[in-house]
């Protein structure tokens, strides 16, 4: 089968990442108030934020779901944001008073993007670039 045949047979209808935090409340407050994510769903040990349409982050308590939080800075896994919009995200994030977003944008993906990073309260990266030529097959309209 194709990828073709295989796309229009498997549809895929959304994309969520989960992070697991041992105190998921403080996470969800901080991406509903200080990064301003909609929150789609709240059952208290989950919680579900829209970044775009059909794509999310899910916040999942450490006690209940089927992971557990990772101690450390290391996570293995971070959410990347692509977007047109980025200077404007950084200065968002930075007047709203966000702790540990960094004060200037840099180069990132050897050359290829411009980029800050952030970390959520549980210590997992929020990273959001933007191309400086957006590559074929990652434009919007593709």
């Amino acid at each position: 089968m194709s990828v073709t045949e295989l796309r229009a047979a498997c549809r895929v209808d959304g994309v969520i990442t989960l992070f697991y935090y041992a105190d998921v409340s403080a996470a969800a407050r901080w991406y509903e108030q200080a990064v301003g994510f909609e929150k789609v769903l709240d059952y208290g040990w989950l919680a579900i934020f829209r970044i775009i349409d059909r794509a999310y982050v899910g916040l999942v308590s450490g006690e209940v779901g089927s992971q557990q939080p990772i101690a450390g800075v290391n996570k293995g896994a971070m959410v990347t944001i692509a977007t047109r919009e980025l200077e404007r995200w950084h200065r968002h994030l930075v007047d709203t008073g966000v702790a540990g977003v960094e004060s200037h944008l840099q180069r990132g993906c050897d050359g290829n993007t411009l980029e800050f990073k952030l970390r959520d309260p549980g210590g997992y990266t929020l990273e959001f670039f933007q191309w400086l030529e957006t590559p074929p097959g990652m434009r919007v309209d593709d």
